[in-house]
């Protein structure tokens, strides 16, 4: 297959029976602070693959998606890891949206008592469900940080009418998403959408509802019984006293073992499947580590 793009923890080849179209392989990197750790997750990349497919499937028929299906480009290594997806024009804007007052939010609102420049009400703690969805695009850097895009910096940078379609997507996605993960048990505390345009249609594309890109609680955001994502991973690297400048420390297996037990949760939650059923998943549990992806 033909390499398109290399990412953190996805390769993009061109479907090679469709240039139209574009196979997605989700790799078993994982990233925290801008770097890339030599260690992987075993099983990370279909695990993304798994809950991806899974919050496209559900977002059907509601919101354009790039979502076709599953595909591995008859390479046996890319079973269970690879999305099938309509080829998109992409926009370089980080969609994020925030439902809770936690991260930067949280830092934003006790310095300043806002959120992106949206005067919140006094008085609320870590945690707070905020009144209404946040949006808070960013830059989607190649290299170095992303950085905040005010609603001036946005629309500089895209037009105002896509500005303002993206910030009504993006709300409405998050608000239907919230919505599902609260019926499944989770609470989806704030995420990031990536869009481009498929056929002139703006169109979610890339991953969606997954630990990689949200915030997911077990219980309240306030105090939560568990968090089932990659914070579970920042946690652990400031506490090692690691936030990103110097060497990061290596990863140990207790740290590993624990990011992939909260994304299979995630998962079984979402499809009330077992994961040992998702394709080139069998191995794992039965000792074999196939992370030579």
């Amino acid at each position: 297959m033909k390499l398109v793009a290399t990412g953190k923890v996805r390769e993009s080849y061109e479907d090679p029976s469709d240039p139209t179209r574009l196979i997605l392989v989700a790799s078993d990197r994982v990233s925290a602070f801008d770097h890339v750790f030599s260690q992987g997750v075993p099983g990370k990349g279909r695990l993304l693959t798994a809950i991806s497919a899974a919050v496209f499937r559900h977002l059907e028929g509601t919101f354009p998606t790039h979502f076709l299906g599953l595909a591995d480009g008859g390479r046996p290594e890319f079973a269970g890891r690879g999305l099938l997806v309509k080829r998109a024009d992409m926009i370089p804007v980080e969609c994020v949206v925030r439902g809770y007052l936690v991260g930067s939010a949280w830092d934003a609102y006790q310095k300043h008592g806002t959120v992106h420049g949206v005067r919140m009400p006094a008085g609320l703690g870590f945690g707070a469900r905020l009144p209404r969805p946040i949006f808070t695009p960013t830059t989607k850097a190649h290299v170095g940080h992303d950085l905040p895009l005010d609603e001036g910096g946005l629309e500089s940078l895209v037009g105002r009418e896509l500005a303002t379609r993206l910030r009504e997507t993006s709300t409405g996605i998050f608000e239907e998403l919230s919505s599902w993960y609260a019926s499944k048990g989770l609470n989806i505390v704030d995420t990031k959408f990536e869009f481009g345009m498929v056929g002139g249609r703006l169109t979610l594309a890339d991953e969606v509802g997954t630990p990689d890109s949200s915030r997911i609680v077990a219980g309240s955001a306030a105090a939560p019984d568990a968090w089932l994502d990659k914070q579970i991973l920042r946690d652990w690297l400031v506490a090692k006293g690691y936030r990103g400048d110097g060497p990061a420390p290596p990863l140990d297996g207790a740290v590993l073992e624990q990011l992939r037990s909260a994304y299979v949760e995630v998962y079984q939650a979402l499809t009330g499947d077992s994961f040992a059923n998702w394709p080139g998943s069998g191995e794992l549990y039965l000792g074999k580590d196939d992370d030579a992806v």
